[in-house]
């Protein structure tokens, strides 16, 4: 394993660093959803137990209940413009890092072909130096080559996968948070009305 990092050259170096970071936030993101899609529980069970901790209902509920309950004004239009401020300040929540793992995935193959072309340039100095009779010389500059595109897909391939399937996650619970949040605008309108 080491003696691949180092036939792939400087380029490796970055990558590997791209794909630690890359594992850590895929990580951190599972754990925040998984924490913040528990529980998940109706409006009505909701506002029974608002401002109690309530540890069946989710952790956006519980944020968006709490909130809504001490900044609501009875009055229908500002109810719902603070409704819709804590909704999207969930829904940020819900999509951080996803972006930044898309970034870094979308980033290895592209430090794999940095890798590719320098590995090129130094299989043509080889050539221009010795021409093509050093085949243990060429070989060192083609085996970079392959090595750091094969790492930078290495890299990549999995990295989009978890990040579209982050992604479709967030977007299931954004839709869920949307209907939490029209459930409580027609109960908080029926309890004033």
């Amino acid at each position: 394993m080491l003696e691949h990092l180092k036939t792939g050259g400087w380029v490796m170096i970055p990558l590997v660093v791209v794909s630690i970071i890359m594992v850590f936030l895929i990580i951190v993101k599972f754990l925040e959803m998984r924490t913040f899609t528990q529980g998940d529980i109706s409006v009505d069970q909701c506002l029974k137990t608002a401002g109690q901790p309530d540890f069946s209902a989710a952790f956006w509920q519980q944020a968006i209940i709490s909130g809504f309950l001490r900044g609501r004004t009875f009055n229908e239009s500002l109810d719902r413009n603070i409704l819709d401020s804590l909704r999207l300040r969930q829904e940020a929540f819900a999509k951080r890092l996803i972006g930044i793992i898309a970034i870094l995935a979308a980033v290895a193959p592209l430090l794999g072909l940095l890798g590719t072309v320098g590995g090129m340039i130094k299989t043509f100095t080889v050539i221009s130096v010795y021409g093509t009779g050093n085949a243990k010389a060429l070989a060192s500059g083609i085996s970079e080559a392959l090595i750091t595109t094969q790492t930078g897909l290495v890299v990549a391939i999995p990295g989009l996968f978890l990040a579209s399937y982050l992604n479709r996650r967030s977007e299931k619970l954004l839709a869920r948070m949307q209907r939490f949040c029209l459930g409580l605008l027609k109960q908080h309108r029926s309890i004033k009305g």
